[in-house]
């Protein structure tokens, strides 16, 4: 099969020592399995705020794994309207690109950007491509999440056009694939249809890397490796932003708990907020920043931490990453986030939640875990159950791959008049 993956904010690969997410743990499963992926992604580097790709164009990836790079203009800030023109421009791009290309036998778009998932729409439905919308967060919606009560509604109906190419993007997806209930229920919600055969959930999952043996992480961590193995590890990985994401919480926790010196603070990204919370870090002795880590750096770091932190600022439900990385490697887990994730740490007691920005909260939880060894090792054995069950990438995507191919075989079937109902490759 000949499959399209449309996805512009994911790290690419383009070496061995980037970590692998979403969308090309899923291209490598598909050509594991024998299939041609072309891979459609933008120039600019979404987390490093960074170009990898300065022109248009096709770029080997590995075999059986295309690039197909469209460039915008790039941005500065995940919530600005340089990133709402890079976008666009890069949506534009794929209209007139996508028809000088063979076509597919089916599209796997993800969503956001909104605008990029409507124009595939488009072009699938123009030459009756099978198209599967993969929903990775609630655009437009989550726009209005940093306006004001009084304004929501005008805010809403000035993106009038940005919520008619989410309803029609869903409207015209075959199948819809979210990585929570809550999120595929938003889709279908906005496609004005019930649940089908093609519509499923697949968690994010995460995929377990090799970690830097003891001499590459002293060399890459000088200051950090001599007290990583006796000190209880507070950590947090992934973007620092002015968003929903903002840890500087932790960095709070840290200077309440700076009497504890067995506990100490490790903050692993980068990001818009970087610079900022580097200056407010330097104040307290119990935290290091370590900048942006590969996937061997965070799999060191993961493997020497004690607990796994998910701040946000506000209530909000997001299928974070950090969840399934901590999980990997058996840490408890505190959760500011709300929905469906949350409610399985807390289920299977893995962790605990905190209300956004409650602070104290967040230092009596780290606290627990810290004083009561018994209820770690529970919580510690939990968080490895449930990556082993639920989390494990491999599994994951071996799965979703599966889906897809199937997905393909029972829209043809249905074209071909074949009898579906006595098809079943989707049972």
């Amino acid at each position: 099969m000949n499959i399209w993956l449309i996805q512009t904010g994911e790290p690419i690969p383009i070496t061995s020592d980037v970590k692998r997410m979403r969308t090309a743990l899923l291209a490598y499963k598909l050509v594991e399995k024998g299939h041609k992926v072309y891979w459609w992604v933008s120039g600019f580097d979404h987390a490093k705020k960074e170009w990898i790709f300065k022109r248009d164009g096709k770029y080997h990836l590995d075999e059986g794994i295309e690039i197909i790079s469209m460039s915008g203009i790039g941005y500065r800030k995940n919530i600005s309207f340089s990133r709402l023109l890079d976008h666009r421009l890069v949506s534009l791009k794929f209209s007139r690109l996508a028809n000088k290309e063979q076509t597919p036998d089916l599209i796997v778009a993800s969503m956001p950007p909104h605008d990029l998932a409507y124009k595939v729409s488009i072009f699938a439905e123009r030459w009756n491509i099978p198209l599967i919308v993969d929903i990775r967060d609630t655009w437009p919606e989550i726009f209005l999440t940093v306006v004001k009560s009084p304004f929501k509604a005008l805010i809403k109906k000035a993106l009038w056009r940005e919520f008619y190419m989410t309803r029609k993007a869903m409207q015209n997806a075959d199948g819809l694939i979210a990585p929570t209930e809550s999120f595929l229920e938003w889709g279908l919600k906005h496609a004005k249809r019930t649940k089908s055969l093609l519509d499923k959930v697949f968690y994010l999952g995460y995929k377990k890397g090799i970690k830097l043996n003891e001499e590459a992480a002293r060399l890459r961590f000088p200051d950090l490796v001599e007290f990583l193995s006796d000190k209880f590890i507070v950590y947090y990985v992934g973007t620092l932003s002015q968003s929903y994401h903002n840890p500087s919480i932790i960095i709070d926790a840290a200077e309440m708990l700076i009497s504890n010196s067995s506990i100490h603070f490790i903050i692993s990204g980068d990001g818009e907020l970087y610079e900022e919370l580097q200056k407010k870090a330097k104040k307290t002795a119990n935290v290091t920043m370590t900048g942006w880590l590969n996937h061997s750096e965070m799999e060191y770091i993961l493997n020497n931490s004690a607990v796994g932190v998910c701040p946000c600022t506000k209530s909000i439900d997001i299928p974070t990453n950090k969840v399934f990385a901590y999980a990997s490697v058996g840490l408890p887990i505190i959760t500011s986030f709300s929905g469906e994730l949350t409610s399985l740490i807390t289920k299977n007691n893995m962790g605990f939640y905190y209300k956004p920005k409650d602070v104290n909260s967040l230092v009596d939880h780290i606290q627990i875990l810290f004083n009561d060894h018994e209820l770690y090792h529970k919580m510690s054995i939990n968080s490895k159950r449930i990556y082993n069950d639920i989390f494990d990438a491999e599994i994951i995507y071996d799965d979703y791959a599966d889906h897809l191919i199937s997905t393909i075989k029972y829209l043809t079937s249905l074209v071909s008049g074949y009898n579906s109902t006595s098809f079943n490759c989707l049972e």
